[in-house]
């Protein structure tokens, strides 16, 4: 018991939610009471922020107040956390039991270590095994104890030592989704710190399942524009500009290709997400912020 209160003395959880009233309770009741909750909403939906927090003791909200991006409202939240380490969780990610005790346990002890996540389980409890890996392309080795060192993993749950993320400056808040985590990672590489997966933590995504089903297509349609748009920022920020199009050209115009195909069958929402791709990297190309939102009341 003694050991428990030392851990959650240690660690906030922080949430960033979009149209998640569908999931986000069965979220929260699935989080260990003895853990201080922050959950970021970005909307003006005070309604729903007080509705939760008068539901849950553990848990404290703030409404952005408008649609910002994962990274800038994560940001705004780690601002707030008091503790040496926070956990970031989707709202559709639901970790097993002594999942997030786990996690703190582990960087307790590999003080290199400055972001850990757990094993990430699909809808059916199978490994997420396309979640992890190195930049360098070699085949990740876990170790005796049973953690294993990555350079990117898929961040739907992860812990981050506060301190250390302050320091490297946060997310980068010029993205507004997708490649928002690798990026991240990426400056962690460089600055040689470690990056693990606990194979004693475990914990089970919903993947795509943050925003509620009515609001699937408008959400493909901006995740497909950012994830043009992001990428091309991420290459050119990190490789430059000539990489960065050699990278990014040929996908672009396969988008572009893909669109005319199903503009002349008149698919107008197959042909409207390839559009959107194509002027993501367009946009990301002549330097255009990343302003594409998501068309829903």
């Amino acid at each position: 018991m003694k050991e428990n209160m030392q851990l959650e003395k240690k660690v906030t959880i922080i949430i960033v939610t979009f149209k998640s009233k569908h999931i986000i309770e069965k979220c929260l009741d699935n989080i260990d009471k003895k853990f201080n909750i922050i959950l970021l909403e970005n909307s003006d939906d005070k309604n729903f922020t007080s509705f939760l927090e008068n539901k849950y003791d553990n848990l404290k909200c703030f409404n952005i107040g408008y649609d910002s991006g994962y990274g800038y409202a994560l940001n705004r939240g780690s601002e707030k956390v008091k503790t040496e380490y926070f956990i970031a969780m989707n709202p559709d990610t639901f970790p097993e039991k002594n999942c997030l005790d786990n996690l703190v346990k582990t960087a307790d002890d590999y003080s290199d270590a400055v972001m850990i996540t757990p094993v990430t389980l699909l809808k059916d409890n199978t490994m997420e095994f396309s979640a992890y890996g190195n930049f360098n392309k070699k085949k990740p080795i876990k170790n005796s104890d049973n953690k294993l060192e990555v350079d990117w993993v898929n961040g739907n749950i992860f812990l981050m030592k506060n301190s250390f993320f302050q320091d490297l400056g946060c997310f980068d808040e010029n993205i507004f989704i997708e490649y928002d985590e690798r990026e991240l990672q990426r400056r962690i590489y460089f600055s040689k710190k470690k990056i693990l997966i606990d194979f004693n933590a475990k914990s089970q995504h919903l993947d795509g399942k943050s925003a509620d089903e009515q609001f699937a297509f408008q959400m493909k349609c901006e995740k497909s524009w950012h994830n043009a748009w992001s990428g091309f920022y991420y290459y050119k920020k990190h490789f430059g500009l000539f990489y960065s199009l050699y990278v990014s050209l040929p996908g672009a115009f396969i988008n572009l290709s893909k669109f005319l195909i199903y503009f002349l069958l008149r698919n107008k929402k197959k042909s409207k997400i390839y559009q959107l791709f194509f002027l993501g990297f367009f946009n990301s190309l002549l330097n255009k912020k990343s302003f594409y939102r998501a068309e829903i009341d």
